[in-house]
């Protein structure tokens, strides 16, 4: 250890400054006489530089500014007085005597050594004196704060443990208000030479840091949002998220929160900061990115804070917040908005597991189960089924789902996970926008631990309904009916129940009144793949609403009644009894335009600008805003008055049940509307005044007592007018003024300062005057402060009590009532539809009656709309036994899929629905759609399949079909009489060649090409008629279709030739297999093969 001590020494040693007898620095080189003249001349004028700056003199100049600014002043007046006089420094033997030079210094220590100014030139004996003194003053300045650095280096045990000066904010002390930093003492910076390394490098952590990083590390996967100030800020890797999806700015620093060693030279976290009033926004901005948001705020007040016992502890936070794209409620009422592309901006959570179930490969089958709930509108769906290997039915519910955010459930198989990453895994999928993706584990025992959980936590809330209310038999039956759903949706309403706690919105499974399951028997299952083919809720080109059945039918005026609407035409009615029921609501509604009863209730529903829906679920998650309550009261209280004198349905004035029936729950809720208004004041509520919210009658006792205490503070603050004004020699009271938002201060003319006691606090001031804080008007308005926010907080508590009793004993009735306002609407837009021009009302055969679609003169829904000349009509009709197929051909961009696309939307306006799955699930009362199908394969294989697909539509099914296809020998399945269940039909066109001529469609060449004219076929003109005619047509003019995508004349004029030889070719095949079955036929003597020969041979010559 001894040799480590002395190195120790050693080192110090180098620190210590050289001591000196004369203000010449001990530092400083005797200047030898081989310098020139101009050289000793600007040594003695200009000090001699080291190579950098010493720490140490910073030290030194920041800890004694002023002594040192008063040093250098009075050596700049010694050297003014001794201008003029200097004369050169005596070179004799007795001049170095009196002036001894400082030994020479190494040149290790050098740099270390202490600098001053050189100076050869001679000052009389007492300017000496003086100028050794100040040296004196200088060198113990400078020794005491070289003992202090060296004794903080000296202990490297204590850097360890230190972490460095606090990390200072960039508006601290603004941004915080509370001083809560304040007690910390900054260390002082290391020496610039000072080697940094790991965490003792690294500064301090701030009491608010220290918060943030306990917080965080228990949510790393939320992007937190730290209340600090009058801002929110980002803190590390949040930060740099916030800048790129926020386009704010991200001042660097750490971005990782383990201490790494990568960012040890870092001193503080990497920020970002938002206003306050902007919060709403950039987390809906951040939760439509797809992240999962947590806001964390100060839960308690400044005022409360200072007179509490923690006065000198930071300000406590909490986790206050949590949101995703499924869970995201605004706060201030912004619900209404959508996303770029038309999606809806909350849509479904949907949880799903599955259990495989068996076979495997194609014969896969697996056991799923789902539960989506929707939070902005308080509905929960739930499914249990099995599917195959294609997972056509997961595909459909989701479809008709479209969940912004799934929750995953254990392990998924393959297919199930392909599935849904196809479906949600982009920005440009079929729900709009990319979905968010969580997984829980599943554990081997989870089905118990989920039945055990669901039912503690329906046990918990009847024994909270039963201690509200006696009448719980509802709640028990409702409870049964979630007790008794199956295992797989039973554990997925655990882990949903489970996964909603975090964001405060597990309520909602409170509401098993609306508990619906997906498949019921009173509505049709329309499959993924129809959804998509049929463009039912988005197009196929852009997936947005527009160009689709749902854009064309929506002409609703409300919100809810959009979001009705859209269940209507995904999910159709198969009760024959409600479908009649609401085309007769619907034809009531369309022929009494202009009368009074329909024209007031089209006047309430364009009247109401609110989405009542999602405000009351708001209002049920006790979420929303003063201003939001009283505007939905209000508007409700306007809907409910305008039905109040309705006693029978004899006084609504319409004759449908439906109409009837919803118009009559409306003035049920008047009753209970008024008795919440009566509570309220409005101007207030519109103002958003929390302190007056409340009309004074309603007002509880806690509101009462602070605001008792801030009259009497305010009183107090009166009365100290008249002592104020007595202590500056007034007679008349003084007046209190208000400047930059101080109250209670008092102003005194500058001239009159002598009059204002010691004890009274400067706060601002002018040329003119000076504005003060009494210690009594401190400390009254401190008192006022805390009753103030105490008044906000129990003004706080009596608005949520109020929503929560509006929740319990009100919700129900008006959910019920805005229902029905949403089925009105429904039927308003079905009814707008109905009055434009070219449509009718569908007639519906009975149960028993064959299968049958009869369409004269129909249109397409959607095209009809988009088209600027209009969709040319079609006639087409559909019975059993004869024509039940349509065998459908035509050229390329005929209108063939538009025709069938067409027939099947009106068959789906007709009962607002669709047709279940094709072969597998059709029935004679199915409407099957066929279009290409054997297409992808080898000629003949596809040509068999389709053959085998029509003749068992047509024969053992017997549902009507429509049959696309371009085999042309599939013609030969249809009845030459017309007897036959097929029927030949296709589109009409015409084609003209270049010198005028009409081509004739037969068998003649390829794609109506002559047998020495190449370029004439290449050049036919087609023009479409899109008109369906009988007959069939022999081509698909291909070479048009690459004409018009201009493709070059040369490849064309190839594709002529080489179509033409193909076809010569085929028919020489086919002239050649006639004469052999020919030949067979009159050598064959067994009068069977002779009959199986003739039939061959007539198919052989209806192909050539």
């Amino acid at each position: 250890m001894a040799p480590a001590e002395k190195k120790q020494k050693s080192l110090t040693s180098f620190f210590q400054p050289r001591p000196a007898s004369s203000p010449v620095a001990a530092s400083q080189k005797p200047t030898t006489q081989s310098q020139s003249p101009s050289r000793a001349e600007t040594n003695k004028t200009k000090p001699v530089e080291t190579s950098r700056k010493r720490p140490l003199e910073e030290d030194a100049d920041r800890v004694n500014n002023g002594s040192n600014r008063a040093l250098k002043r009075r050596k700049a007046d010694i050297s003014e007085e001794a201008e003029g006089e200097v004369t050169p420094a005596p070179s004799s033997p007795l001049g170095s005597k009196a002036r001894p030079s400082a030994p020479k210094p190494s040149s290790r220590t050098e740099r270390f050594l202490c600098v001053e100014p050189s100076s050869d030139a001679a000052v009389p004996l007492e300017e000496d004196d003086e100028e050794e003194e100040d040296a004196e003053m200088a060198r113990r300045r400078k020794e005491d704060l070289h003992k202090r650095f060296v004794k903080k280096l000296g202990h490297p045990d204590s850097m360890l443990r230190r972490r460095g000066p606090a990390v200072e904010e960039a508006t601290q002390g603004a941004e915080d208000e509370d001083g809560e930093d304040g007690d910390e003492e900054e260390a002082p910076p290391p020496p610039k030479g000072a080697k940094k390394g790991g965490a003792r490098a690294n500064k301090k952590l701030t009491p608010m840091e220290i918060q943030f990083l306990d917080i965080k590390r228990k949510h790393m996967d939320t992007v937190l949002i730290v209340e600090v100030g009058y801002k929110f800020r980002f803190f590390g890797e949040d930060a740099r998220i916030a800048a790129r999806e926020l386009s704010i700015v991200c001042i660097p620093g750490k971005f990782r929160y383990d201490e790494h060693p990568s960012e040890s030279h870092l001193d503080r976290f990497a920020s970002a900061s938002i206003p306050v009033h902007r919060l709403p926004v950039h987390a809906k901005r951040l939760v439509a990115a797809g992240h999962k948001v947590g806001v964390v705020r100060q839960i308690e007040t400044a005022a409360l804070k200072k007179a509490g016992d923690n006065r000198n502890a930071p300000f406590v936070r909490k986790l206050t917040n949590v949101y995703t794209k499924g869970t995201y409620i605004d706060e201030n009422g912004e619900l209404d908005a959508q996303g770029d592309n038309g999606a809806p901006a909350a849509g479904y959570l949907l949880c799903i597991t599955e259990t495989p179930s068996k076979g495997q490969g194609t014969d896969e089958k697996v056991d799923v189960g789902i539960v989506a709930v929707q939070p902005a509108t308080g509905d929960i769906i739930y499914d249990n089924f099995e599917d195959g290997f294609m997972r056509s039915e997961i595909e459909t519910r989701l479809l008709h789902i479209s969940p912004c955010e799934f929750v995953i459930v254990g392990d998924l198989t393959k297919g199930t996970d392909k599935m849904i990453r196809h479906l949600s895994g982009s920005s440009t999928n079929v729900f709009g926008d990319r979905s968010r993706v969580e997984r829980v584990p599943r554990s081997k025992t989870m089905a118990a631990e989920a039945y055990t959980h669901v039912t503690q936590f329906y046990a918990d809330k009847m024994k909270d309904t039963a201690a509200e209310s006696a009448d719980n038999g509802t709640a028990v039956l409702l409870l049964d009916k979630v007790l008794h759903l199956p295992e797989a949706v039973t554990i997925c309403l655990s882990a949903m129940i489970t996964h909603l706690k975090e964001y405060g919105l597990e309520h909602i499974f409170d509401l098993t009144k609306y508990f619906q399951s997906f498949t019921t028997r009173q509505h049709m299952l329309i499959n993924g793949s129809t959804l998509e083919s049929l463009e039912v809720y988005r197009n196929s080109t852009d997936h947005t609403e527009h160009g689709s059945l749902f854009w064309a039918l929506d002409k609703t005026s409300t919100r809810f009644g959009q979001r009705l609407l859209r269940k209507w035409v995904g999910r159709p009615l198969l009760d024959d009894s409600q479908l009649a029921e609401r085309v007769a609501a619907v034809e009531e509604i369309a022929n009494g335009q202009g009368t009074p009863q329909v024209d007031k209730l089209e006047a309430l529903l364009v009247g109401i600008k609110a989405d009542l829906e999602r405000s009351l679920i708001r209002m049920y998650y006790a979420k929303c805003s003063r201003p939001e309550l009283l505007a939905v009261l209000q508007s409700l209280q306007r809907i409910a008055t305008q039905y109040a004198t309705i006693q029978t349905a004899s006084d609504i004035g319409f004759d449908s049940p439906l109409i009837t029936n919803a118009l009559l729950s409306l003035p049920h809720i008047l009753d209970t509307i008024i008795s919440y208004l009566d509570k309220i004041n409005p101007e207030a509520a519109r103002k958003d005044d929390k302190y007056n919210f409340f009309r004074e009658a309603e007002q509880n006792e806690d509101i009462q007592d602070f605001k008792m205490g801030i009259v009497a503070v305010e009183q107090e603050l009166d009365e100290h007018r008249r002592d104020a004004a007595a202590k500056l020699g007034r007679k008349k009271p003084v007046d209190y003024v208000t400047v930059a938002g101080i109250e209670y201060l008092i102003e005194v003319l500058n001239t009159d300062l002598k009059n204002v006691p010691a004890s009274w606090a400067k706060i601002s001031g002018t040329k003119k005057l000076s504005r003060f804080h009494t210690p009594e008007a401190v400390r009254l308005l401190a008192a006022r402060d805390q009753n103030r926010e105490a008044l906000a907080s129990a003004c706080d508590a009596a608005f949520a009590a109020l929503l929560h009793d509006l929740a319990h004993d009100a919700y129900q009735p008006l959910r019920d009532a805005v229902a029905s306002l949403a089925t009105l609407d429904c039927l308003m837009s079905l009814a707008r539809v109905a009055r434009l021009p070219g449509y009718t009302k569908p007639t519906f055969l009975p149960s028993s009656a064959p299968p049958q679609i009869s369409v004269t003169a129909g249109r397409h829904p959607v095209a009809d709309h988009t088209l600027p000349n209009g969709y040319i009509p079609f006639t087409a009709a559909l019975a059993s036994p004869t024509p039940l197929a349509y065998l459908i051909t035509g050229p390329n961009m005929g209108g063939k899929s538009s025709f069938v696309r067409a027939l099947a939307l009106l068959a789906l306006l007709a009962q607002i629905g669709s047709y279940v799955r094709v072969l597998r699930a059709a029935t004679p009362r199915s409407l099957v759609l066929l279009d290409e199908l054997g297409r992808g394969t080898s000629t003949h294989d596809g040509a068999a399949i389709a053959h085998a697909v029509l003749h068992h539509v047509a024969h053992n099914l017997l549902c009507p079909t429509l049959f696309i296809t371009h085999y042309q020998n599939l013609a030969r399945m249809a009845d030459p009489t017309g007897d036959g269940p097929i029927r030949n039909v296709h589109m009409r066109f015409t084609a003209t060649r270049p010198d005028g001529r009409e081509a004739p469609d037969d068998e003649a060449g390829a794609d109506g090409e002559g047998d020495d004219d190449v370029d004439a076929a290449a050049d036919e003109e087609i023009t479409f008629l899109y008109e369906v005619a009988e007959g069939v047509a022999h081509r698909s003019y291909g070479l048009n279709v690459a004409r018009l995508a201009r493709i070059p004349r040369k490849v064309i004029n190839v594709a002529a030739r080489k179509s033409r030889e193909l076809e010569r070719d085929m028919r020489i095949r086919r002239l050649q297999g006639a004469g052999r079955l020919l030949s067979d036929l009159f050598t064959t003597g067994n009068e069977v093969d002779a009959a199986d020969q003739l039939d061959h041979l007539i198919s052989s010559i209806e192909q050539l």
